[in-house]
């Protein structure tokens, strides 16, 4: 069985542990900051276990948005 080859660049969605890890904050930290800035929530799966992903182009316009 052949496997599907991945896009080049970057991933298209981001999880808050990625987030966590990019910000260098803790996972709960990426919650309430990404509610806080509206960022919108891509909900695979069902339940309390159902994986979040985040869209990286607006978490990027979210961080150019905060850089001073």
């Amino acid at each position: 069985m052949k496997r599907k080859q991945q896009p080049e660049g970057p991933p298209v969605y981001l999880s808050p542990n990625e987030l966590a890890e990019r910000w260098r904050c803790a996972r709960s930290s990426v919650d309430r900051i990404a509610k806080r800035a509206g960022l919108h929530r891509v909900c695979l799966g069902g339940g309390i276990r159902g994986m979040v992903r985040y869209l990286r182009e607006e978490v990027e316009r979210f961080e150019q948005s905060r850089l001073v």
